[in-house]
């Protein structure tokens, strides 16, 4: 199947069930549809055709209930924190790398 049919199956999933973040649903239940519909689709190219570019960037959002179609300034700031607070978390960790490598390891490259 094409990927504008996917892009399409994707909207109107998630206008139908999932209109604003009150009404978010697991990304497994999207993927469930998708798989019914035809679609040979994983979880990691879900992700990318929502997440990287394309017509649906910043119309979908995530929240720890699932993913939502953003409807309104609340949904964007909800879809907004999480990804702050997932950005920050890898950072912390990413410091915490580097800083183990300079305590007592000495240059490891």
């Amino acid at each position: 199947m094409s990927e504008s049919l996917l892009i399409a199956d994707v909207k109107s999933f998630l206008i139908t069930h999932a209109y604003g973040s009150a009404k978010a649903m697991p990304r497994r239940h999207l993927l469930y549809h998708l798989r019914q519909q035809g679609h040979s689709i994983c979880d990691r190219r879900l992700r990318k055709v929502y997440g990287q570019g394309g017509e649906l960037e910043g119309k979908v959002g995530s929240s720890l209930r699932g993913l939502f179609w953003i409807v309104t300034a609340d949904d964007r700031k909800i879809a907004q924190g999480l990804l702050h607070s997932k950005a920050m978390s890898e950072l912390v960790r990413e410091k915490e790398i580097r800083d183990g490598g300079m305590v007592g390891q000495g240059e490891l490259f």
